[in-house]
């Protein structure tokens, strides 16, 4: 294994603790329309997966309107994350701010929501020009363009990036991309699937990085 020269972290679930948040919303949105769906379908479940896609597998009745669905989603995914600002990950905003390694987003959420929380934690500018959005032009995830845009943006190759995700799909999209080196954010596995289809190393937490850096050989 070459040593890296950058990482590429996923965003919701990676950097912000944020996925507990996003699926609340999406049940909050059922319930004020009155839609019926599988209480039986957990977060952990759908972690990585595009907003259309979570409704798609929570709604049980295929008669529904997506998008006014996504209309009152959005209204109270604003009003959410205006009460409640995800918290970062603990102590992942001093490896951001110490590390010489060259950083970078790729998520399937929204650049302004991204820039938002960054700024709002005072760590935009370790990630300036350096943010995809899989959304608009870029296919989401598992589509391989975002880790491929993101790792030309670091000017480098995506073998030379290590990846962190806490996804199936976003996983799919690294390795597809043809990174080498995929580590899978599990938050202490509070945020781990029952199934996965994708084994990698996982890292519970952020607690000593750096150190798990290099016992994975990974740089140094």
């Amino acid at each position: 294994m070459k040593q890296i020269k950058g990482i590429l972290f996923d965003f919701d679930g990676v950097i912000a603790d944020s996925e507990k948040l996003w699926f609340s919303s999406a049940i909050s949105t059922l319930k004020r329309m009155n839609i019926a769906y599988d209480n039986s379908i957990k977060q952990k479940s759908t972690i990585g997966i595009i907003s259309e896609h979570l409704f798609q597998t929570l709604i049980t009745d295929k008669q529904y309107d997506l998008s006014k669905i996504m209309k009152t989603y959005q209204q109270l995914l604003k009003k959410t994350f205006k009460e409640h600002s995800p918290m970062i990950y603990p102590h992942l905003k001093k490896f951001i701010r110490s590390t010489n390694l060259k950083i970078g987003i790729v998520s399937n959420a929204h650049e302004n929501y991204i820039i938002n929380i960054l700024k709002k934690n005072n760590l935009f500018s370790y990630f300036k020009g350096n943010i995809t959005s899989c959304t608009g032009d870029i296919p989401y995830k598992p589509y391989k363009d975002g880790y491929v845009i993101g790792s030309k943006k670091l000017n480098l190759k995506p073998h030379e990036v290590l990846v962190i995700e806490d996804s199936d799909v976003g996983i799919e999209a690294a390795l597809k991309a043809k990174v080498k080196k995929v580590l899978r954010h599990t938050n202490n596995d509070k945020n781990l699937p029952v199934k996965i289809k994708h084994r990698v190393t996982k890292l519970l937490n952020y607690k000593n990085f750096e150190n798990s850096l290099f016992n994975l050989r990974l740089y140094g």
